[in-house]
């Protein structure tokens, strides 16, 4: 992994990515960029209806943009995330229409051009009950609301959204990764 510049950890819903960047990037001494979600005043709203979600999601690429903007303009060796900016593209082909999901494309492929692209993802693939059992445990009330069948549709999301990145991926089941032996990862 040292060759690398930039490592993304990706994955669904509940599937430990910040957890696993953390480890990471205090294993290996570098940079830390981890999802800023709590400050989008519109995610809440739109876990109670989907009448919020064009909002959420031009929320999500500003504030990711200005995010990204303010830690890019340091310099960094190495970097581990706990997001690829562009997934936002799975949620928005999910819960937006055709016409609103344009939109969200089109800004986030001008606001995010500039910036440093990972030179790797690591996807952590968990199943849909473990997904929603973590959900839990961490307790956001407004995740507490989110079905199985939500889960499901973000991991064919997924899916289909690993099959067109340009990026190496490596797939990890999260059963297999021992978050105290961060080390053996690379074994995976």
């Amino acid at each position: 992994m040292i060759n690398y510049k930039h490592i993304a950890i990706e994955g669904n819903i509940g599937a430990g990515k910040t957890t696993l960047a953390k480890i990471l990037s205090r294993h290996l001494n570098s940079s830390l960029l981890l999802e800023e979600f709590e400050d989008n005043h519109f995610l809440k709203a739109f876990y109670n209806g989907k009448d919020f979600a064009i909002h959420a999601e031009i929320q999500f690429i500003l504030d990711r943009s200005k995010q990204l903007a303010d830690f890019f303009s340091k310099k960094h060796q190495l970097i581990i995330s706990d997001y690829v900016p562009e997934k936002s593209l799975i949620f928005s082909k999910m819960n937006l229409s055709a016409n609103e999901y344009h939109i969200i494309k089109d800004l986030t492929n001008i606001l995010y051009k500039s910036f440093q692209k990972p030179d790797l993802i690591i996807f952590i693939d968990r199943n849909t009950e473990d997904l929603i059992e973590n959900i839990i445990k961490r307790g956001r009330i407004y995740e507490q609301k989110i079905d199985g069948n939500y889960i499901e549709n973000l991991n064919d999301g997924y899916e289909d959204w690993l099959e067109d990145v340009s990026i190496p991926v490596l797939r990890v089941k999260a059963n297999e990764i021992d978050m105290n032996q961060p080390e053996k990862l690379a074994e995976a």
